[in-house]
């Protein structure tokens, strides 16, 4: 169930809602907030965790660049989306309107980028 007043971690309520209804051809990038999400869908990416007692590897350093290259546009909306505040700070209507209201501000986005020169 979803928690209105933001006490609920992120990768919780992803959990609790609609990971099992996403298709095992749907690509996650996620960040380091979602560690062990591969045990929850295959086809996921996140940020390799450096081990206690040693360095991370040259190549496990390029991999965490090339995931950041392709994630910094997710990052991007996700700035845009909390300028309209809605997802930034506490939510104070009913939790069952939240939906709307951020796909409302999603659609407002989308239509800014599309009419963007």
């Amino acid at each position: 169930m979803y928690k209105a007043d933001g006490t609920e971690h992120d990768f919780a309520m992803l959990k609790n809602s609609i990971l099992d209804q996403l298709g095992k051809n749907v690509k996650i990038l996620a960040d380091s907030g979602y560690q062990g999400i591969k045990n929850y869908h295959e086809n996921a990416e996140h940020p390799i965790k450096k081990p206690k007692n040693r360095e991370l590897t040259d190549e496990e350093k390029q991999y965490n660049n090339e995931l950041a290259q392709r994630r910094i546009y997710i990052e991007h909306v996700n700035r845009r989306i909390k300028i309209f505040r809605i997802c930034k700070e506490t939510y104070r209507n009913k939790g069952n309107r939240m939906e709307l209201r951020v796909n409302l501000v999603a659609a407002i986005y989308n239509q800014m980028l599309a009419l963007a020169p």
